[in-house]
C-alpha cells in the first residue's frame, strides 16, 4: 500500500471553527453532495508534488464512479 494525503477544501461562513467543521462534514457526508474535487499528495516519485483529482469532471454523477480528471497542481 502507498500512503497519500487527501485534502478537500470548502469556504464556509460560520459562527466559529467548530460550526464551520460541522457544516463541512454535513456537506461532505451528504449522498447528493457534489464535493468531488480533491488535492492528493504523495504516492508518486515527487512526494512534494500534488495532483488535483476531479471524480466528476462532467458534473453528471456525484457518486465518483465516472471517469476522473487528474491534473498536476500548480
Amino acid at each position: 500500500m502507498t500512503s497519500y494525503r487527501v485534502c478537500w477544501e470548502i469556504d464556509l461562513d460560520a459562527s466559529g471553527p467548530v460550526h464551520a467543521a460541522r457544516k463541512a462534514l454535513a456537506i461532505h457526508r451528504d449522498p447528493g453532495s457534489w464535493a468531488t474535487v480533491f488535492t492528493v499528495h504523495g504516492g508518486h516519485r515527487d512526494a512534494h508534488q500534488a495532483v488535483t483529482v476531479d471524480l466528476d469532471p462532467e458534473g453528471a454523477d456525484p457518486s465518483g464512479n465516472g471517469t476522473p480528471r487528474v491534473e498536476l497542481t500548480a
